[in-house]
């Protein structure tokens, strides 16, 4: 049943099962999509190491494969909204923030720690540029590392991104309150916020703070925001969209959203010459990729099944189910196989067009190895256990 949001603001649902609601049924095309992420965040690390060009006409993938982060954000916008949206549209109790706070912590935070735990076992961490042991441990484990400049990169770079989403996670509820009262509102407020942060950001300190104080929080809430409002537009409109004739137009949308973001990669592309050229691109076109992913997702989740199905299958549910620790590590595993010469190499091995190719397949390979023995070998088993009892009393109840 599809709601307004005035309906939603209006709705008052008790929490006595809203841990039932949190578990709503996958979608599959998302699992694709993060499957999609992974792989462009994989391909820009390994390619930053070997150069190896998939040609002329493709260059711009790997070397803007960075995006496949905000990729990951639009995504988290997506799903931990999504069971509260559906919730409230079909007058049922919602998720408790407890529930949520549980799940948001079991996939976070255990495998996040075993791999800064992996990261100085092997003497990765320590020869980071900046390392200190106590500043580096402590800003990582409050995840507030990418407000400080000397601790952003440091004990492993790909781990900004853990503070970015677990920020998010912790002004949720907040995010949420005013979302179910004024959704297009509150992802405009979000958008706006993102906007002035980064223009902000390049006026006061393009020098100096800018391309690291520019990837914070503030800065990715307009991706957020469309992934929260990419959900809204789903719960509301996706049944009606699915059984009618715009099912057909459908996967021409998300062909269309897929043309645009390469339109918007390939201008990124060209900025690659500027000065901080990524950071500055996006300080006024990063609503453009959040407004490219939403488009994409509604297509491909209202398609039909032969359009799902190049999204929503085997690989990419692998891929996507191994995300996380893939994620974690693959920079780790690409860089230590450089130093180890692994493949063997000798001199600078750019010039060794084959060993680039040998080089980008066994980092591939080696990296979704170990995500896999980590994910079926450490964090599934986590997954399964069950949050710590609370009595209806205690529970607190999520935004009403």
């Amino acid at each position: 049943m599809a709601v307004s949001g005035a309906e939603m603001a209006a709705s008052d649902l008790c929490p006595a099962q809203g841990a039932k609601a949190l578990e709503s049924p996958r979608l599959g095309v998302l699992d694709g999509l993060r499957g999609i992420a992974v792989l462009l965040v994989l391909w820009y690390h390994v390619w930053e190491i070997s150069w190896l060009s998939p040609g002329p006409r493709l260059d711009f993938i790997p070397a803007t494969g960075f995006i496949g982060v905000h990729l990951f954000f639009f995504l988290s916008g997506f799903v931990i909204s999504y069971p509260f949206i559906t919730a409230t549209a079909r007058r049922k109790p919602q998720p408790t923030w407890g529930h949520f706070a549980w799940r948001r912590f079991i996939k976070i935070v255990p495998s996040y720690v075993l791999s800064i735990a992996v990261a100085y076992a092997i003497g990765y961490a320590q020869v980071q540029p900046n390392a200190s042991l106590v500043p580096d441990l402590v800003s990582h484990l409050l995840f507030v590392h990418t407000w400080f400049p000397d601790r952003y990169g440091t004990i492993d770079g790909v781990l900004w991104t853990l503070a970015v989403e677990v920020e998010f996670y912790c002004i949720f509820p907040l995010v949420w309150w005013c979302f179910k009262r004024r959704p297009w509102l509150t992802c405009a407020a979000m958008i706006a916020i993102a906007w002035i942060w980064r223009a902000s950001m390049a006026h006061c300190c393009y020098a100096t703070l800018f391309a690291q104080w520019e990837e914070n929080l503030p800065g990715y809430l307009d991706i957020f925001a469309f992934g929260m409002i990419g959900a809204y537009v789903f719960v509301r409109f996706g049944d009606r969209w699915r059984t009618s004739g715009a099912r057909y137009a459908a996967p021409l949308a998300a062909a269309a959203g897929f043309a645009w973001l390469v339109v918007l990669l390939e201008s990124l592309y060209d900025y690659r010459l500027y000065d901080q050229w990524s950071g500055v691109w996006q300080i006024g076109n990063r609503p453009l990729l959040g407004a490219a992913f939403a488009v994409i997702a509604l297509g491909s989740l209202t398609s039909p099944r032969w359009w799902q199905v190049l999204l929503d299958n085997p690989p990419l549910r692998f891929l996507a189910t191994i995300s996380y620790n893939l994620y974690l590590y693959h920079q780790l595993v690409a860089r230590e196989m450089l130093v180890h010469h692994l493949p063997p190499y000798r001199g600078d091995p750019h010039d060794d067009a084959r060993w680039q190719a040998r080089y980008t397949e066994a980092a591939f390979a080696m990296a979704i190895v170990q995500a896999a023995l980590v994910t079926y070998c450490f964090e599934r088993p986590l997954l399964r256990l069950k949050a710590p009892s609370r009595t209806a009393k205690d529970a607190t109840r999520a935004a009403t």
